[in-house]
């Protein structure tokens, strides 16, 4: 009995979330974020990387991006950004460090209510890894090393003003190492636009 119990409240609890979810996007004024051709943005926040080649999890880090609306539906992005994991590998403390600076197109969904997006950004990745030990004796190693990367991926921002709004977004990116690194990155941050028509 219990177990049904418990199995018929899943599905529900599950309708619940998504319903408060899409209440509150609906709740969202309607807003003309992002048809401002000609405006800037500014943007900034947190965001987690995975790389299961060299490090194990997610390295916490952040990201400053600047865009150009060129048209309604396209604005061009650049992006820098920093992760940082420490992993124990035995008697080893590793750290690795990514320094990463792209560029790319990046297009816009019209909407009344979110700004939907995806973009194609390329550039570098500085790639730094340290080693630490203290067994037998204390010693330390580093290697760094720049390589091409890609980034594909894609959010969606929900304007909280006129000009501010919240971003969350989603990307996969590839290190064009020897043997090549995939990653994943989770991001979350808000953003500021200035110029531009006035809403």
């Amino acid at each position: 009995m219990g177990s049904v119990t418990i199995g018929a409240r899943k599905p529900a609890t599950r309708a619940a979330l998504v319903g408060i979810i899409a209440a509150f996007i609906l709740a969202l004024p309607a807003s003309a974020w992002a048809q401002e051709s000609g405006s800037v943005e500014l943007a900034g926040g947190y965001s987690f990387l995975g790389d299961s080649e060299l490090v194990d999890g997610y390295g916490l880090g952040w990201f400053a991006e600047g865009g150009w609306r060129t048209t309604d539906w396209l604005s061009l992005t650049s992006e820098v950004s920093r992760h940082q994991r420490t992993q124990d590998v035995g008697f080893i403390d590793v750290e690795v460090t990514f320094q990463t600076l792209l560029a790319g197109p990046r297009i816009w969904f019209q909407t009344s209510r979110v700004a939907p997006f995806v973009h194609l950004l390329a550039g570098a990745t500085r790639l730094d890894i340290k080693a630490r030990t203290s067994i037998p004796v204390e010693a330390t190693g580093d290697d760094a090393a720049t390589y091409g990367t890609l980034q594909v991926g894609g959010g969606i921002e929900l304007p909280l003003a006129n000009r501010l709004a919240f971003r969350v977004g989603a990307d996969y990116r590839r290190v064009f190492t020897d043997a090549g690194l995939n990653e994943s990155r989770f991001s979350t941050g808000a953003v500021y636009r200035f110029g531009g028509a006035q809403p």
